[in-house]
């Protein structure tokens, strides 16, 4: 039987990976002295079975991230129902982080794959399109690469993005996470779906200078600086460094109400319905506009280092 994990490693980092669920990570761990430490929270194995994606450490979100309000693509004039998947009736995450990806190239620090909607025939996307996933380690360096081309007739709106949840400790010695997120707005709202475009950040919500990442429950999209984001766990000594290409113009900050042992910071092109509100005429939502044959790509680079706290 075909083992289901690829595992990517060298003496800094060991990344495992799962190209039948969507090539999501399944662990990201890091050396720390003689101890590998996990980054990202891991994923039950029970998780790989049963396609359960958002328990994985990481998945990705393609071809839009996040939520499209009603499960309605509002785009040139037209309305195009999608897979209702969240409790308020709401599609979220894209429509590849359950489906199995091909694995295109293989080596000990890198990995390529592959996925085709059109090998799909229950694809919750009126568009087809291709998209490739690229992980690949340097030193203490994991680099992921996002690819979308739409592979359709007719211009689509396209987007992409990463989810993945860290630990807010690393070790025994962790009893506070530190977080710089640098932004410029963020949308209001008191739910997932914005109200309107991206506003003043209020100071409660406000991480562009690094601040201790409390347990209240946060679950908001900000418009995002292209500089980097930091994350650290001072009590481990180790700080994390996130830097992503300008095409990920939004960044999602998730810190769950019931659970306190992970937080999520996501890289994302489009905010949280940003189809549709392109579609009303609201500015600056990170939608693109793929023409037939267009291609998009983006890296994020997630560096850790030792000494940092």
């Amino acid at each position: 039987m075909e083992q289901p994990l690829e595992v990517l490693k060298n003496e800094h980092i060991e990344v495992k990976v799962c190209p039948r669920v969507g090539a999501g990570i399944f662990s990201m761990r890091y050396c720390l002295g003689n101890e590998w430490v996990d980054i990202m929270r891991p994923t039950p194995f029970e998780a790989v079975e049963s396609k359960s994606a958002g328990q994985f450490a990481c998945f990705n979100m393609i071809p839009y991230s996040n939520r499209i309000e009603n499960a309605v693509l509002k785009f040139r004039g037209k309305a195009y129902n999608l897979q209702k998947n969240t409790p308020e009736g709401h599609s979220i995450h894209g429509d590849v982080r359950f489906r199995p990806w091909k694995v295109l190239y293989r080596s000990a620090e890198r990995i390529v794959m592959g996925f085709d909607s059109r090998d799909f025939n229950d694809i919750a996307w009126p568009f087809p399109f291709y998209a490739e996933i690229e992980y690949a380690l340097a030193g203490s360096k994991l680099t992921i690469r996002l690819m979308l081309k739409n592979t359709g007739a007719e211009e689509m709106p396209g987007g992409m993005g990463i989810h993945p949840y860290f630990m807010r400790k690393l070790t025994q010695q962790d009893d506070a996470v530190f977080l710089q997120m640098p932004a410029k707005g963020v949308y209001p709202g008191d739910t997932p779906i914005p109200t309107g475009p991206w506003t003043e950040i209020p100071h409660e919500l406000d991480f562009s200078h690094e601040r201790q990442l409390g347990l209240e429950h946060i679950d908001k999209c900000y418009r995002a600086l292209h500089a980097p984001i930091f994350i650290k766990w001072p009590g481990s000594g180790v700080t994390l460094t996130m830097k992503a290409d300008e095409i990920f113009k939004h960044v999602i900050l998730y810190s769950p109400k019931d659970n306190h042992e992970f937080f999520a910071v996501e890289p994302v092109t489009n905010c949280n319905n940003g189809f549709n509100m392109a579609e009303e005429g609201i500015e600056d939502t990170g939608t693109i506009y793929m023409q037939p044959g267009d291609v998009i790509t983006g890296s994020i680079a997630i560096s850790i280092q030792q000494g940092g706290g």
